[in-house]
């Protein structure tokens, strides 16, 4: 517990600083994005066992790194052409390395790679579409505090979600939700997490929109309350998704870049669900008015 506080003690002023820094410097986020989604493919590649065949890293990190750079053609069409294409070559390349190396790799293992190398992949390019797409200012341009914002909501609604969940299933908890893939986790916590989220989170954007003043027009809190309350259970879907992962690959722990969280797929399991989420609702139900 101690260690797993102390973590957070630097991590949130750092993440906090990055996130202030990328309101004027944009490429702060976006290189930090594109780290994080380069050591969620590592730790996606060793948990699959691919390190049998080293080759298989470098058309992951390729793809990964594709996939990031992809927002930076500015056209949604260039930019959707583009993932696609680095898709199809990606597909391509490994199912070549298969037919190379067949002996010591299994389509299992060359499957699961890919699918996880993907679904890394794509949801950190929708932090960067969020941050840099979803707000405008009057003259058209990303408006990147706005984008920060949004950013910064999807990152409360996850951790708060999964922070309020451990706490109140810690105190509460009786009923375990998932014994067998996730023994900790229970429906009191499940529940706790849910609504501590929706009060923080939706608090949080009173308080930004109509207290402080930063969105102009205001926001639309029937669609905001109806996203947020998916992708509270988004969120909930990630991190069990994720703790079947490791059960299965018998493993407690993606990696160990955070000490008492684990590697960036244990921290950021519920997030790679809860912003692809947002993104598309927002779509349909637009939160600002």
């Amino acid at each position: 517990m101690k260690t797993r506080l102390l973590t957070a003690a630097v991590g949130i002023p750092a993440a906090i600083a990055i996130l202030a820094a990328s309101v004027f410097y944009p490429f702060i986020l976006n290189g930090a994005m594109l780290v994080l989604c380069l050591i969620g493919i590592h730790e996606a590649l060793k948990t699959a066992g691919a390190g049998k065949v080293r080759i298989i890293y470098l058309p992951c990190f390729a793809y990964g790194t594709a996939v990031m750079l992809a927002p930076f053609l500015g056209d949604a069409l260039k930019m959707y052409g583009a993932i696609l294409a680095a898709s199809l070559i990606f597909i391509f390349v490994m199912f070549a390395i298969l037919l190379k190396k067949h002996s010591v790799l299994r389509i299992e293992t060359l499957c699961t790679t890919m699918i996880l190398t993907m679904f890394v992949s794509l949801p950190f390019m929708v932090v960067e579409l969020i941050f840099g797409s979803v707000m405008k200012n009057a003259d058209g341009t990303p408006s990147y505090a706005g984008g920060i914002a949004l950013v910064s909501y999807c990152l409360l609604v996850a951790w708060v979600a999964d922070g309020g969940a451990y706490f109140v299933g810690r105190a509460l908890g009786r009923h375990k939700l998932a014994p067998v893939l996730s023994p900790k986790k229970t429906i009191e916590g499940s529940v706790g997490g849910f609504i501590i989220s929706m009060i923080i989170s939706l608090g949080a954007a009173y308080v930004y929109s109509d207290v402080l003043g930063y969105t102009a027009g205001g926001l639309n809190y029937v669609n905001l309350s109806v996203i947020t309350a998916i992708c509270i259970l988004m969120s909930m879907f990630g991190d069990i998704s994720f703790s079947t992962i490791k059960r299965q690959y018998g493993i407690k722990d993606f990696g160990n870049l955070l000490p008492g969280h684990g590697g960036v797929l244990d921290r950021f399991d519920s997030v790679l669900f809860v912003c692809p989420t947002f993104f598309l609702l927002n779509l349909v139900l637009p939160i600002l008015k």
